[in-house]
């Protein structure tokens, strides 16, 4: 006699195939996690930068001899420079960036007075 009892089945069962696929859903969304991380990230550091540019501007400015008031920056950022007398025929210049985010860029320098 042969195995009489013996179902063979080929395939995947519902069971199985919900399994998998909560699974898959589980790994899917870890990654969509951490592509979402870097893109914030990278537009956090896109922002610093622009600040720093800023800043460097201001500050270029200023070694040319003008002193730019406090001004509004595209993208929603803040520039304003302060001076103050340092030493003989030196002063400290301050530019301070505020960034859209609330962050703030401090470039401090000393720079021969005009």
């Amino acid at each position: 006699m042969r195995n009489a009892g013996v179902v063979k089945r080929d395939g995947l069962t519902l069971l199985e195939s919900m399994v998998a696929l909560v699974i898959l859903g589980l790994v899917v969304t870890g990654f969509l996690e951490v592509f979402q991380g870097s893109t914030r990230l990278a537009t956090d550091a896109e922002t610093w930068a622009n600040g720093v540019v800023y800043a460097e501007e201001g500050m270029q400015t200023v070694k040319l001899g003008e002193l730019p008031a406090h001004q509004g920056l595209p993208g929603g950022f803040e520039r304003s420079v302060q001076t103050q007398a340092w030493r003989d025929g030196l002063q400290l210049v301050t530019v301070s960036v505020t960034l859209p985010n609330g962050g703030q860029v401090l470039l401090n320098r000393l720079v021969e007075q005009r």
